[in-house]
């Protein structure tokens, strides 16, 4: 990578602007907003499939009403990708926020498990929507020499929310119903809401619409985004176990307070994101990849022998050092070598792998829980982890090759 940076500012093409400094209004303003938006997403992740479990529902309806709603929300991003590279992107930010504060509200209205499905799946498109915008923003307005710093950065708003909401999620349950935690989201949507109206776009797209269906169907997917979105679709397979089981089989053990198993989890992915990112932008990636990939492995597996709140606890901190280098280092990968004017359909191909995968992975897990146990489910996320590592060295293996090849010309 530091190659690809050196031949730029050799030709002229990074300029001051693309080594400026990192913390403007802008990225301030949108990682308040995103802190928030996922505040209000992470204190609903882990307390709803209790939630579903005590208005009748089984795993199997755990694994459907969590996994619609990444389904929904990946359905939503090539055409929100699309949206916004040819018609703007504050305007799709706002109207996803006003989405997410609408359909939040709903929540406390949603007593029986067909209608929980219902608004989990509008909230996916609303929350796939301002995601992708967002992120586009961001994109826009860090400097291309210092991407994967800034996504590292920008990265820590959503550990920092989970570190934070599912404790407190659990914590408002505990003490005053779910009625009150379905307010309280739509109250840190709204908060969200607030901090992205004085967002300013950094660049105008180009408005260049497709002229034909193929080319419509062409343009809604970034093909230079596709290698780091291929390995983040077999992690976030991975990572929907976590998410929609974790405190189910923590339960099923007798382990109390699961809710500090995603602090631990946070914790170590805020400290490893900026690492992450700068050793990213030295053209360290693959490294950083690699390193990620083998604490995932190490972290997953402890998961399925944990019986104890230290082992969730050090496990937790194991999976969150792997994905906090995993998850920054692949997302900057993917708008790095993306024309500006197609960062919004390289966001959206990213985020559409990570959705397609935990939907996916959400209901797949349903399904093997129901009919090996949350343990064993643990281990066979091995699978899917190692299929992703292959796929991150069939990449590296074949950029190494084609490095070579050109110092050889």
């Amino acid at each position: 990578m530091t190659e690809l940076v050196d031949d730029l500012q050799a030709k002229g093409s990074l300029t001051l602007k693309q080594t400026a400094s990192i913390w403007t209004r802008n990225f301030t303003l949108l990682c308040l907003a995103n802190l928030t938006l996922f505040m209000s997403l992470q204190m609903l992740l882990p307390t709803l499939p209790v939630y579903l479990l005590e208005i009748g529902g089984d795993q199997r309806d755990v694994g459907y009403v969590m996994g619609v709603y990444t389904i929904s929300a990946m359905v939503i991003r090539p055409i929100s990708g699309w949206l916004l590279d040819n018609y703007g992107r504050k305007k799709f930010m706002i109207m996803g926020l006003v989405m997410v504060v609408a359909i939040t509200l709903l929540y406390k209205f949603a007593t029986d498990i067909q209608l929980l499905m219902v608004i989990r799946g509008f909230h996916g498109l609303a929350f796939g929507l301002v995601t992708t915008a967002i992120g586009t923003i961001v994109s826009d307005s860090l400097p291309l020499a210092r991407m994967g710093e800034g996504m590292g950065y920008f990265g820590l708003t959503t550990s920092l929310s989970m570190s934070l909401a599912p404790m407190l999620g659990f914590w408002l349950v505990g003490r005053a119903g779910y009625t009150t935690l379905f307010l309280m989201i739509t109250l840190l949507a709204l908060v969200a809401f607030c901090c992205s109206l004085p967002v300013r776009e950094a660049n105008a797209p180009a408005r260049t619409p497709a002229s034909s269906v193929t080319g419509l169907w062409a343009s809604l997917l970034e093909k230079t985004a596709m290698p780091a979105s291929g390995v983040m679709f077999f992690l976030a397979v991975v990572y929907g176990s976590v998410l929609s089981f974790i405190a189910l089989y923590a339960t099923e053990r007798g382990i109390a307070n699961i809710g500090l198993f995603f602090t631990a989890t946070a914790l170590t992915m805020i400290i490893s994101r900026p690492i992450s990112g700068r050793w990213t932008d030295r053209g360290g990636a693959d490294m950083v990849l690699l390193i990620g990939h083998l604490a995932l492995f190490i972290g997953m597996a402890a998961i399925g022998l944990s019986n104890t709140i230290t082992g969730f606890l050090s496990a937790g901190a194991i999976v969150g050092l792997g994905f906090g280098f995993c998850i920054p280092t692949l997302q900057a990968q993917a708008v790095r070598f993306a024309p500006v004017h197609r960062r919004g359909s390289a966001t959206s191909t990213f985020f559409i792998a990570f959705d397609l995968g935990i939907g996916l992975g959400t209901i797949l897990w349903g399904y093997v829980a129901e009919a090996t146990g949350y343990q064993i489910m643990y281990f066979i996320t091995l699978f899917p982890l190692a299929l992703s590592g292959a796929l991150f060295y069939r990449f590296s293996a074949a950029r190494q090759l084609f490095i070579k090849s050109r110092q050889c010309g």
